[in-house]
């Protein structure tokens, strides 16, 4: 009874194979009518010439780089060391050479050892499906793909020998960091030709195809001994080394020894335009399609952003804010030693470059820039926020709070307008890493529960610079395909967010930032221009958001592990005045248009909000919507003293300001001076 049970549980099993192989040859035949006759030619394996790289240009259409050009040679096995393709055999197609393309057992084995473990632990693909699925279709996840896959592998199969299979696979595969193909991914990693490889070196490279990403040692050093680990276990378990071998081969340092990047400028821009490529087009076409990418990025402005850094860590971002057009984008210090791009991946607080969203929610509810605020102390429910200076200054107006960026300022002002709605304007402006725990009076200050990262702040920034409406980034212009038919043209992602009367008057705010003795004094470069500073407790990030109507740029200086960088954003906005003054060199100044219902230099007393006489200790001049212009004079001014008469900002070269600084404020007709 016992052997005729074991009998019927093999028959059953066996059953249960050919039922499944039954399907699968079944559902080929099926397909093989719809799928065969849009199969790719298959002539050449080693022809890679028709992977033609990707050409990016700049804004002017002059070529910044190709992607990956030089990250794939060729070579033939007998320049490869012998361990890599044993491992790869033992770990991605144990029978790759008892196979005919398509291995149903293995399918079968994927499918029990995925069932066992509850997720994808094995997948089915032979070694000849992948080359068939690399060189020759898509990575989409449809059956009709999957069943060209396999009708690819048997008419490969057929054509070429398991050498040549093996040999192609060899130099296409992806071993992550920009690596296609063995030679490029022993360069990439240890710095020698693929023939050279050591058995640990090999395992741990042969490990790579499963996840590059994730088992690169430059992203996850554990990962990658483990997966290497692994992948010597296969040999011993294929004959290939012995479990001598493998334990002193896994003893060895996984640190890389190799590693080499482009050298060429504008790489973390690169990166950027590639990953959105990817994300529309697939790896397979973006690395190896022949496309023509037009970007935005224009170099000289890049130049100028790489060199600002120097050794500080941090992020530098300049766009066009009438478009939002990415001009340039450095996410670090130096490429070679990290790749992260820090304008997109760094969530930071933003500290006191937060404030002009308090202050434009209170200009939008009717506030205006000589609206008084009491800097003195306060406790709210126990919050006492302090003064950066550690000193109060009384009355100030809205205007003169910002200049100086006064804390407990914007803390009251914070409450008065509700900090909900402040959240709500940052939303609107595409601020998305707020969350209902930042409704609370620190966010005025910019102690949000997670930050901001610099693209999203720049761009908020927009909407001031360009009356009102908020652009969106955007890095690529134009994408021809190999043949040169336009795959894309961009189109303008903008918003109108702010009355244009709110955004100029906010902008005329954070121009006295920077031109009228304000926090970011050092960011004067001499024409019209505003930005904001922000400084993080403990100096952990400086910043610095400035704009002229041309060109916004933001910097941040920050250390990856959050230790104090010692500087503040004043001196941030000294680095800026530096990048932007060789950004605009030889370029005429541009004024920001005033909308026709504001009224700019109106002579304010900086204390009293009132207009400004011969009594007031500090004037400065003010920008309102038409009719809202303060009325009474200052009290302290004595009769026969006269009123300071309106701002007249004058361009660089000491000519009249442009006309658009139009209209100004004139004297009210029952005034007049002696």
């Amino acid at each position: 009874m016992e052997d005729r049970g074991r009998r019927t549980g093999f028959a059953s099993r066996a059953g249960i194979v050919y039922a499944v192989v039954a399907a699968l040859v079944l559902v080929a035949v099926a397909g093989a009518g719809f799928a065969f006759f849009s199969l790719p030619r298959t002539d050449n394996l080693e022809n890679f010439t028709m992977k033609a790289a990707t050409q990016v240009f700049d804004v002017t259409g002059q070529p910044v780089a190709k992607l990956f050009e030089e990250n794939r040679t060729v070579v033939t096995l007998n320049n490869i060391s012998p361990y890599v393709p044993q491992a790869i055999i033992a770990n991605e197609d144990v029978r790759f050479y008892r196979h005919i393309g398509v291995d149903p057992i293995g399918i079968l084995r994927a499918l029990w050892v995925n069932l066992r473990y509850g997720g994808v632990v094995e997948g089915g693909s032979t070694i000849t499906q992948q080359l068939a699925r690399d060189m020759f279709l898509t990575q989409e996840q449809t059956l009709s793909r999957k069943i060209k896959e396999a009708l690819l592998a048997l008419v490969i199969e057929r054509k070429f020998s398991k050498q040549e299979i093996l040999q192609a696979y060899l130099n296409q595969v992806y071993f992550g960091e920009g690596a296609y193909g063995i030679e490029a991914a022993s360069q990439v990693y240890y710095g020698k030709h693929a023939a050279e490889l050591t058995l640990a070196e090999s395992a741990m490279l042969a490990g790579l195809p499963r996840g590059p990403s994730i088992f690169s040692p430059y992203v996850n050093a554990q990962a990658a001994l483990k997966r290497r680990g692994t992948v010597l276990q296969g040999l011993v378990n294929a004959g290939s080394i012995t479990q001598a071998q493998a334990e002193a081969a896994q003893r060895e340092p996984v640190t890389p020894t190799g590693k080499k990047r482009r050298e060429v400028q504008a790489s973390y821009f690169l990166d950027y335009v590639a990953k959105e490529l990817v994300g529309r087009y697939g790896a397979n076409r973006v690395y190896k399609g022949g496309l023509k990418v037009y970007t935005t990025m224009d170099m000289k402005l890049q130049q100028a952003a790489e060199a600002v850094l120097g050794k500080n860590q941090g992020a530098v971002l300049i766009l066009d804010p009438r478009n939002g057009h990415i001009r340039a984008m450095v996410g670090g210090r130096n490429y070679e030693e990290s790749q992260i791009n820090r304008v997109t991946a760094e969530v930071r607080q933003p500290g006191s470059a937060f404030k002009p969203f308090v202050y434009t929610t209170a200009l939008g509810q009717g506030l205006a820039a000589n609206t008084i605020i009491i800097d003195s102390p306060v406790n709210i429910g126990g919050y006492s926020p302090q003064n950066y200076d550690k000193k109060y200054r009384g009355p100030v107006t809205m205007k003169k709070a910002v200049r100086q960026s006064v804390n407990v300022a914007a803390v009251k002002l914070g409450r008065q307008v509700g900090m909900g709605n402040v959240l709500d304007l940052a939303r609107s402006l595409g601020v998305t890493t707020l969350v209902p725990e930042d409704d609370n009076l620190a966010s005025a200050l910019g102690g949000l529960t997670h930050g901001i990262n610099l693209l999203e702040l720049c761009a908020a920034y927009t909407a001031f610079a360009n009356q009102g409406v908020v652009s969106r980034p955007l890095a690529v212009m134009r994408v021809l395909d190999e043949n040169d038919r336009v795959l894309e043209e961009a189109r303008l992602v903008q918003q109108s967010v702010l009355r244009p009367e709110v955004a100029y008057i906010m902008t005329d705010i954070l121009r006295a930032v920077v031109e009228n003795g304000g926090t970011a004094t050092p960011a004067n470069i001499g024409r019209p221009q505003a930005g904001k500073t922000g400084t993080t407790d403990n100096y952990e990030t400086a910043w610095f958001i400035g704009y002229t109507p041309d060109l916004l740029a933001g910097i941040f200086i920050g250390n990856d592990d959050r230790t104090p960088v010692g500087i503040s954003g004043t001196e941030v906005s000294a680095l800026w005045g530096q990048m932007m003054g060789k950004a605009v060199a030889g370029t005429p100044p541009t004024d920001f248009p005033v909308p026709p219902g504001v009224v700019t230099g109106v002579p304010v007393c900086s204390d009293s909000g009132r207009l400004a006489g011969g009594g007031c200790q500090e004037v400065e001049y003010d920008a309102f919507i038409r009719g809202s212009e303060p009325t009474a004079i200052d009290p302290r001014t004595r009769p026969g003293q006269a009123l300071p008469l309106p701002a007249d900002r004058t361009a660089p070269d000491g000519q009249p300001a442009p006309e658009e600084q139009q209209p100004r404020w004139q004297l009210p007709p029952w005034l007049r001076l002696p």
